[in-house]
């Protein structure tokens, strides 16, 4: 391996963080941005609607691609290059904008109908939501066009966007308080007192903003560099066979969701990759359960329990809360490397992960429902809680590429299906939790003290 390959290995290491970090580090510094702001408890049910409506962004960028793929290919790539380019400029530079504007203003709010609200802070959780969900369908028809090597470390990169807040939100601190008595114009009180973070949330918002700006110079080397172009395929894979039979509906299909998939191994009994075009082996049943399953498992982990987690773990103390999202956080990679191993297929292992995910999304949904008073408590009870979302968000992560990687075998089409009830699952998991802790306050949180 030559220092021209090493190096573009690491530029593109530094550009795959890009893909998923903002949003992953908002997740992370929630337990400490929690206490300090209007919505307490239901702050995480508003960040799962503004982040579902954030699709938006895959679509309109879905339906762009559509329409210039219509044109004539008079050109090398017919536009799209421009396109991507142009489109990854715009996205990385909104959301290092959105995260040093997050660093100052996060925590300013606005009264609407009378209601105190962290207007600032949602705005940018969606515009970094944008931002994250339209990289999804940028960022590998980018990396296509590149020698098949630099996939692993872009997923090493992807990795590292949950990996990197993690670790720095660990190094920050928990967030822990200790009860006190205050007195104020003659009047005792309990008050929580807040230990001190190692450095603040603008601070670490501000780290991110130069790890997001990093990526943007790491892409720049990657499309203008000469020093790159030598490692650059002569056409993108995905332009191959462009001008085939394909209709209308099954290339838009194509340019929003099956390219941010296509790349997932296949799961075999013999080679670990095989072509969209082979036959599935797949009965109509099984296809219709793989993606009954896929729906399920988004709606549970992307949209409801998001929103119910702080019920399930904060009335274990802040340092349960923190280690909980905290872990469940890089158990998510972890998983979705373990899933590009090749393993056998079998539907008897997909259906005992699936009934470990429903037996562990059961478990937290009594746990929260019986908020403030879990009826495990102790340390021990803490710990299981903490576990459980360990597991949880493992086997839901590990399902997914499972899932995908058996019906890539099927063709583009199933892919472009598992995309769609993926995003309806997690958008109708998102509203009703939405409904049920905001609107119906069906779970109750705890005072601080």
């Amino acid at each position: 391996m030559n220092v021209k390959t090493v190096i573009t290995i690491l530029l593109f290491i530094v550009f795959g963080w890009s893909s998923w970090i903002d949003v992953n580090g908002l997740w992370v510094e929630l337990p400490v941005m929690v206490h300090q702001l209007p919505e307490g408890w239901n702050l995480p049910s508003y960040f799962t609607v503004m982040i579902q409506l954030a699709n938006i962004g895959p679509l309109a960028y879905g339906l762009v691609k559509y329409l210039c793929r219509r044109r004539p290919l008079n050109s090398e790539d017919g536009g799209l290059q421009t396109l991507e380019t142009v489109t990854i400029f715009i996205i990385t530079g909104v959301g290092m904008l959105a995260t040093l504007l997050l660093a100052f203003f996060w925590h300013e709010t606005s009264f609407i109908g009378g209601v105190e609200h962290s207007t600032v802070l949602l705005v940018l959780v969606f515009f970094l939501s944008l931002v994250d969900c339209t990289s999804s369908v940028t960022f590998l028809p980018f990396l296509s066009r590149f020698k098949a090597i630099y996939m692993t470390p872009f997923y090493i990169g992807e990795g590292l966007s949950g990996l990197l807040p993690t670790a720095l939100a660990f190094i920050q601190g928990s967030g822990e308080y200790s009860c006190v008595n205050q007195t104020t114009n003659g009047t005792s009180s309990i008050q929580p007192n807040y230990y001190p973070l190692l450095f603040p949330v603008q601070d670490f918002f501000v780290v991110l903003c130069c790890m997001l700006s990093l990526s943007i110079l790491a892409f720049i080397v990657l499309r203008y560099s000469g020093y790159c172009r030598s490692e650059v395929c002569d056409k993108p894979e995905y332009l191959k066979g462009y001008q085939s039979s394909n209709t209308g509906s099954e290339r838009f299909a194509n340019s929003t969701v099956t390219e941010s998939q296509a790349t997932l191994p296949v799961v075999d009994s013999g080679s670990p990759m095989i072509s969209g075009g082979q036959k599935s082996g797949l009965t109509t049943v099984q296809y219709f359960s793989l993606l009954g399953v896929m729906a399920l498992v988004s709606c549970l982990a992307n949209g409801a329990l998001p929103s119910i987690q702080i019920y399930s773990l904060l009335p274990y103390g802040q340092l349960y809360y923190s280690l909980g999202v905290k872990l469940a956080m890089l158990a998510n990679p972890l998983a979705c490397f373990l899933g590009f191993c090749a393993f056998r297929q079998s539907f008897i292992v997909l259906n005992i992960l699936t009934a470990v995910a429903m037996a562990s999304a059961a478990y937290i949904i009594v746990i929260a429902s019986y908020s403030p008073t879990p009826p495990v408590e102790g340390v021990a009870g803490a710990v299981f809680m903490v576990l459980v979302w360990i597991i949880f968000t493992a086997v839901v992560s590990y399902l997914k590429v499972y899932i995908s990687s058996i019906l890539l075998k099927k063709g583009h089409s199933a892919l472009f299906w598992a995309g769609v009830v993926t995003q309806v699952g997690s958008c109708v998991g998102a509203i009703v939790a939405f409904i049920c802790t905001t609107v119906a306050q069906l779970f109750t949180p705890a005072p601080s003290c």
